[in-house]
């Protein structure tokens, strides 16, 4: 056999052994895809365990697939793992540093593990590389909160409303942005987390987030409005119990009793009650108030202020054995007696 002939034939067998070599490392990558799907069915399920083990398969078979790491990190990140979930967003930003949305992630990790900072840094990658991006504000603006910087932080929660009402999203329809996988295009995905689409939830908080500050400022009609469009897009009973606060401040005792009532619920929610109580109180309707206030320790026994004004309560009632049976409560949950009972003193003068 001459040369030619075997150089032709040692050509054609390496040729072979390439498309084989080939046709495997796509199949690799289809199962390694297919687990990848899998694992993010079991993520949606809330099946986190088992959902890591199917990642953990198709990294195995794909080393460069940038989602199964991110969406392990999500795991890791529900689980509570979150140096394990930054390590993944690591790799997920390595091999697709394109990705705004895994900037933003490895910011929340670094939050969850008490470094702001390096949190801020993140979100600004993300917003540098998009400025449209409203995730990485409010998740910036929730890295203020945590360094103190409140100002900073009410102008990205500022921005992420701008950007919410720019595209109108009021509610939430799945988990496509939280999941970020091949089971919907990329651009769609993207989009969705742009858009706030599938974060109407946390999106409600950067309204009641910000609202919490202008309350602690004051500034008690521009609390309510975020109130307002916080409470359109997450009923929380957390949010109707700010809101009604801020309505007292201003002196709109039957919108704020109406807000307690909703935060209050069938079930029953201790600061609602409480806050109920006070209301009445404040306006003398001390059977009322007293009632209220039992309400809030029967929701929560630990409850020392309930005491205290319960015990406030009772005192315009003439109550006063009862009185001091809350006031002893109120002392052992850490009230001071000395500052309580010359409380209770200048009321027994008004009487």
């Amino acid at each position: 056999m001459n040369l030619g002939v075997r150089l032709h034939r040692t050509s054609l067998a390496l040729g072979l052994v390439s498309l084989t070599l080939a046709l495997f490392s796509l199949a690799c990558v289809n199962e390694a895809s297919e687990l990848n799907k899998a694992g993010v069915a079991l993520e949606s399920r809330n099946s986190l365990e088992e959902s890591i083990v199917k990642f953990d398969e198709a990294i195995r078979l794909d080393p460069r697939l940038a989602l199964a790491y991110y969406n392990r990190g999500q795991a890791y990140f529900i689980l509570g793992q979150f140096e394990p979930a930054k390590q993944d967003y690591d790799q997920a930003v390595n091999l697709d540093p394109e990705s705004i949305l895994f900037y933003t992630k490895r910011g929340d990790a670094y939050l969850a593990m008490g470094q702001p900072d390096q949190a801020v840094q993140e979100h600004n990658e993300a917003i540098s590389r998009d400025p449209q991006f409203g995730l990485a504000y409010y998740n910036r603006g929730s890295a203020y909160v945590a360094l103190g910087r409140r100002d900073e932080a009410i102008q990205d929660y500022n921005q992420a409303v701008i950007l919410d009402r720019r595209i109108r999203i009021t509610t939430n329809i799945g988990v496509r942005c939280k999941l970020y996988d091949d089971l919907y295009p990329k651009d769609v995905a993207y989009q969705d987390c742009r858009g706030f689409s599938s974060h109407g939830s946390r999106f409600a908080n950067a309204f009641g987030e910000r609202a919490f500050e202008y309350f602690e400022r004051g500034e008690y009609r521009k609390a309510i409005m975020d109130y307002d469009q916080a409470i359109r897009l997450d009923r929380d009973r957390d949010l109707y119990n700010g809101r009604g606060l801020a309505y007292q401040s201003i002196g709109e005792f039957d919108q704020a009793f109406q807000d307690f009532e909703k935060a209050a619920g069938s079930s029953g929610f201790a600061p609602a009650h409480y806050n109920q109580g006070k209301l009445l109180y404040e306006i003398g309707k001390y059977r009322f108030a007293a009632k209220e206030y039992s309400l809030a320790i029967l929701k929560d026994p630990l409850y020392a202020d309930a005491y205290t004004g319960r015990a406030m309560a009772y005192t315009f009632l003439a109550k006063d054995a009862l009185a001091k049976l809350d006031i002893d409560r109120a002392v052992e949950l850490g009230v001071d007696r000395v500052e309580l009972e010359g409380v209770i003193q200048e009321l027994e003068k008004q009487r």
